[in-house]
């Protein structure tokens, strides 16, 4: 889309942004808004065209430069945004006894988008993040909340509705239905929860989604066009858990994902699909079990409090904690790369070790996770998408990385200083020739970004200069209950970062330096 061809779009979208604010608000009625102000450099040592992401001198505005490969595990947002939520939230008994309605328009403005590098578009500036009506029925008004049959609707949306529970390892979102998705991704969730025991409660749930995608009918030729419909998939998941004693938790998950069709000769019409599950253990003393902020339906209810799920409650003397181990294994129909129209089943895994503890004003979190490369790809899908990758004359490596966080909050002062500490090992595609020496290796850091190694050097788990080094140290100073000022340096060493060069000589890849050293000044404010 055009600049000029979307201003008309822009102004409507800002004339209901406006009547939206200027609404008189009921009690139910509440907004989550996040403004970022920054100042930093996130590597001092170049300057602008000189590496990718692009580093020019220090300067006001957000930058991807900032963001290390261990911020944010638990989001899909890097706390830096600009952004406001506006939800139309109302709850309300139902006529027969035991009903509670309840129902929300959550609407999501992105001001980073008006400013984007590419193209303005209407739908990254605004969206929908979670409307929902929902529908619960409880045979216990003391204890409604643990017993209760409920269903909930997406009119819009499910990313909120995913299987997995941290945040990076997640999957059965919208983006599943890969990205020939046309237009939305709705459906619904049943949800049953009960009181098995006084110390043991259960939970079951199962839920739908449908997405159009785009479909090839017909390849095109030289005597005819290729032909392509929008055509319905389907998405199912469900699961189930139990909550023992306050302490141990027990979580399963189940999916099944369509995601269009095969667009080469030999398979066009067949299905590709995926087909997986999830699954954790916990143990917690002290603290709930904690949800991301992304799974979570804005309800302004007493029970639900929006406002509570960015405050942390310290409690002088107090030790709380908690340690979950979780996985996920995937099967993606794909084609085979080794036989005319053939299919594979691509194996696709991710596991995560949590540890949480926090006593008195100090708070530390480590998390050591580990995704194959199939995983990191599964949304694409596959390296060459839509193409299982080959067996033969391939040694894959999967990422691997732990990371470690150490805070203290001064409550006097308001004041908190923390260190976050990270070590990872990137995903890596390697081709092997027929003896088994390494031909290539590209280092895959997601579903877009690869850096190709020179000729000769590798990845490996033994070799520390493989290894990618963050360090980032900072300040937090609480001015009120929703605005702080921070302060942070970060380190970077990263020897896999390279360039295309181009001389004399031809094409070939060199490495980029190594260590990277930024700062940056935020005022940010939630309310």
């Amino acid at each position: 889309m055009n600049r000029t061809r979307s201003l008309p779009s822009l102004f409507l979208v800002t004339a209901v942004a406006v009547s939206c604010l200027a609404s008189p608000a009921w009690a139910g009625d509440f907004m989550d808004t996040r403004l970022t102000w920054v100042f930093g450099d996130d590597d001092v040592n170049q300057n602008a065209g000189e590496v990718v992401p692009d580093s020019p001198m220090p300067g006001i505005g957000d930058r991807p430069g900032y963001e290390l490969f261990m911020d944010n595990l638990n989001t899909k947002t890097s706390g830096r945004e600009n952004l406001t939520h506006i939800a139309l939230y109302n709850k309300m008994d139902g006529f027969l006894k035991g009903v509670v309605t309840e129902a929300g328009l959550v609407v999501k403005l992105d001001l980073g988008a008006l400013y984007a590098d590419e193209d303005f578009d209407v739908k990254r500036f605004l969206m929908d993040d979670g409307s929902f009506l929902r529908l619960a029925w409880t045979w216990d008004e003391e204890d409604a909340e643990r017993n209760q049959l409920a269903v909930t609707f997406f009119p819009f949306d499910t990313e909120r509705f995913r299987l997995g529970h941290l945040y990076d390892i997640s999957w059965g979102g919208g983006n599943i239905f890969s990205t020939r998705r046309s237009g939305p991704a709705p459906g619904f969730k049943v949800e049953a929860r009960a009181m098995l025991h006084p110390d043991v409660q259960g939970y079951l749930y199962g839920g739908l989604k449908t997405a159009k995608v785009s479909q090839v009918v017909q390849l095109g030729a030289a005597d005819a066009e290729e032909i392509t419909v929008n055509e319905m998939n389907y998405g199912g998941l469900g699961g189930l858990g139990l909550d023992l004693f306050d302490q141990f938790a027990i979580d399963l998950g189940v999916g099944y994902f369509q995601q269009g069709t095969f667009n080469v000769n030999g398979l066009i019409g067949a299905k590709v699909y995926s087909i997986g599950l999830s699954g954790r253990l916990t143990y917690h003393y002290g603290m709930p079990i904690q949800t991301s902020i992304d799974y979570m339906l804005y309800r302004n209810d007493p029970n639900v409090n929006v406002m509570e799920w960015w405050h942390e409650d310290y409690v002088p003397g107090k030790l709380s904690a908690s340690v979950s181990l979780e996985g996920t294994y995937l099967w993606q129909r794909l084609a085979d790369s080794r036989k005319y129209a053939t299919t594979a089943m691509q194996p696709a895994w991710a596991g995560a070790l949590q540890f949480k503890m926090k006593y008195d004003y100090l708070r530390f979190q480590f998390v050591g996770l580990v995704r194959n490369l199939e995983f990191i790809l599964q949304n694409v899908p596959s390296l060459t998408p839509f193409v299982a990758l080959p067996d033969d004359n391939v040694d894959n490596k999967p990422e691997v990385f732990f990371a470690g966080t150490f805070d203290y909050y001064f409550e006097k002062l308001h004041i908190m200083p923390f260190i976050t500490v990270g070590v990872q090992l990137p995903a890596a595609f390697r081709t092997l020739d027929d003896d088994g020496n390494l031909v290539s290796v590209q280092v895959i850091r997601d579903q877009t970004h690869r850096d190709r190694l020179p000729a000769g050097f590798d990845v490996n788990w033994r070799d520390w200069h493989s290894w990618v080094y963050q360090v980032r140290v900072g300040l937090q100073w609480d001015l009120s209950e929703f605005m702080s000022i921070i302060g942070n340096i970060q380190y970077v060493h990263d020897e896999n970062m390279t360039r295309l060069v181009i001389d004399s000589h031809g094409e070939r890849r060199e490495f980029r330096r190594p260590y990277h050293l930024g700062f940056s000044i935020l005022a940010r404010a939630r309310f």
